[in-house]
């Protein structure tokens, strides 16, 4: 019976938390599915709307970027991005290194919280890029402005400004995806 109330009080707990966040979000002006849950300490900055996703403490995301839906546990997301359905952005990663990959053995046997995960930084994704429904990007991965992922691709390695890349593991389909002159928001009418 304990563990049953102790599991509704964490319920309502995370619930609260997410609401808070959401509330703020909506304060800011973002337009909101019901359904986003949003960390209050996420760093949103004239972001244009959230769908049905989860947005952790450790997001940034730029002015005029949107989120589809999706998990976006740790990144910093450029200015004008757009992030389809499904999207996974920074998952946490377990040590391959260590003894067991997981965390509640390691608890078990009396090791601390976190050591099971795999240290590495929030992914940068630049500004102006696309990444289609289903797409992984996995932490220490930096994508270029203006790139652009296709759909259910895993990027593991950084991806250069302006090509369009695509797969499992994600590699280069086209050096660039745009006229040259089109690069610079200047140039377009």
């Amino acid at each position: 019976m304990i563990h049953i109330v102790r599991n509704v009080m964490r319920a309502i707990v995370v619930w609260i938390y997410y609401r808070v966040g959401w509330i703020r979000a909506g304060w800011l002006g973002i337009s909101l599915d019901w359904r986003a849950r949003i960390s209050p300490k996420a760093r949103l900055r004239g972001v244009a709307s959230i769908g049905d996703a989860e947005i952790g403490a450790d997001v940034e995301i730029g002015k005029g970027s949107y989120v589809a839906s999706g998990v976006i546990q740790s990144a910093r997301i450029g200015r004008y991005c757009s992030i389809g359905p499904g999207v996974i952005i920074g998952p946490t990663e377990h040590r391959l290194d260590h003894w067991t990959t997981s965390p509640y053995e390691a608890r078990d046997a009396g090791e601390g919280a976190g050591v099971t995960d795999r240290a590495k930084t929030a992914p940068v994704i630049g500004d102006g890029v696309w990444l289609g429904a289903k797409v992984i990007v996995l932490r220490g991965v930096t994508i270029g402005a203006r790139a652009a992922v296709a759909a259910g691709a895993v990027i593991v390695r950084d991806v250069p400004a302006g090509e369009l890349w695509g797969g499992v593991p994600g590699h280069m389909l086209s050096r660039t995806r745009f006229q040259p002159d089109l690069r610079d928001p200047k140039n377009s009418s």
